[in-house]
């Protein structure tokens, strides 16, 4: 009899259970040795690694291609694989030993007392692995279906980096709507200073004066570097993020256009209703053991309403800050619209001679600081409209 075989079996089944090798996902972006997942089209892949970070594609980046959320699905798909091999070698095992029973009973060993007796073992062993088998099959039924903790963990990180990388992606755009205005204020500096030797020469400005101009010329080049190093830096933590290796550099498009009328047509009542259902952590609270006391049925339900009742808190907040945008947003659309005609007026004044350089360059930088402005109230609009969505769908981070 195969007792030894058996054990040997059990001790291997444990350790492939408790020792599962972690495999790091696949390369980022763009290299053709990524297969197609399931679920996406060959239009939707190509669009993914075409070198170009869009808003929208950072959820499929993040899912498919960002090294944290990569180790962690390989390594719980890998031990979904490794309980597959032990179901599938404990259905063998069953077979054999099935067939050992079968054996004694067919040759007349079993009549024996001997023979019972190992005749007995065998069909005890049998019904013992097939239970065993039988529930872990159930198990890795669950655990393949969407609505699994498996996979809602899963979904629950992606969810999480995704609205990270959103942030990123927002600063980014934030911050780059900047740099022009600060080129601009460099410019504008350098002219000064250039003013300032004239009029040196000319008995107009002392050195002192070129000092000063000088040291603005200086800090408006810090401002800038130090512009771009923020920059580099967004750019880096999204491209991480997103899972583009150090030496690629992605395109980073724009901010989606918000609806005009997606704002004004939220109801933030049943947007709060949503919102209370999909909460993750609410999710997991109404999903606690409750030790089935009365004690702690109640203390589950106070916390599941303080829950919600922070829910609604929240969303009423959300909801407040993103009206605030939109007025800044549309503050800041009057106050360009103003600047573009002050800069149509300043380039036929200065084509026509009667505005000096200096005077044309600080109507630019008016005009630049006005775009500015407008660019970053729309980054924060959509941040706060970003931030609503996401709370709507179950994600608040503090």
């Amino acid at each position: 009899m195969k007792k030894k075989a058996i054990l040997s079996f059990c001790m291997a089944a444990g350790l492939a259970v408790s020792f599962v090798i972690p495999v790091y996902g696949s390369t980022g972006p763009g290299q053709k040795e990524n297969p197609i997942p399931n679920g996406i089209t060959k239009e939707q892949w190509d669009k993914l690694n075409d070198q170009t970070i869009e808003f929208d594609e950072l959820s499929d980046l993040v899912r498919y291609f960002n090294p944290g959320i990569q180790n962690t699905t390989d390594t719980i798909y890998d031990s979904l694989d490794n309980q597959r091999y032990i179901q599938n070698e404990m259905k063998r095992y069953i077979m054999d030993l099935n067939d050992e029973a079968d054996e004694l009973k067919d040759s007349g060993a079993a009549n024996t007392a001997n023979g019972m007796e190992q005749y007995m073992i065998l069909s005890q062993t049998v019904k013992s692995m097939k239970a065993s088998a039988e529930k872990m099959g159930r198990s890795l039924d669950y655990m393949d279906r969407s609505n699994s903790s498996v996979q809602s963990n899963i979904t629950q990180a992606v969810k999480s980096n995704t609205y990270y990388a959103n942030q990123v992606m927002i600063s980014y755009n934030n911050t780059l709507a900047n740099r022009n205005t600060l080129i601009k204020a460099a410019e504008l500096s350098n002219a000064a200073l250039e003013t300032q030797k004239i009029s040196v020469k000319q008995g107009i400005s002392t050195e002192t004066d070129v000092l000063s101009a000088q040291k603005e010329v200086q800090s408006a080049q810090n401002s800038l570097l130090k512009l771009d190093q923020t920059i580099d830096s967004l750019r880096n933590s999204l491209c991480l993020m997103t899972g583009y290796s150090k030496d690629k550099t992605p395109l980073i498009g724009n901010l989606p256009a918000i609806d005009p009328g997606a704002i004004s047509a939220i109801s933030l009542e049943a947007d709060t209703a949503k919102a209370i259902g999909n909460n993750y952590n609410l999710l997991s609270e109404r999903h606690t053991d409750s030790n089935h006391s009365t004690t702690g049925i109640n203390n589950k339900k106070a916390r599941v309403s303080e829950g919600e009742q922070n829910v609604a808190i929240t969303m009423q907040s959300y909801y407040q800050a993103l009206l605030q945008e939109k007025n800044a947003y549309e503050a800041a659309c009057t106050s360009f619209e103003k600047a573009v005609l002050e800069k149509e007026k300043a380039d036929r004044s200065y084509q026509i001679g009667i505005l000096s350089k200096i005077g044309y360059i600080q109507a630019q930088l008016s005009y630049l600081k006005a775009e500015s402005a407008k660019l970053n109230a729309y980054g924060s609009l959509y941040q706060a409209y970003d931030t609503y969505q996401w709370a709507v769908n179950g994600v608040i981070m503090k």
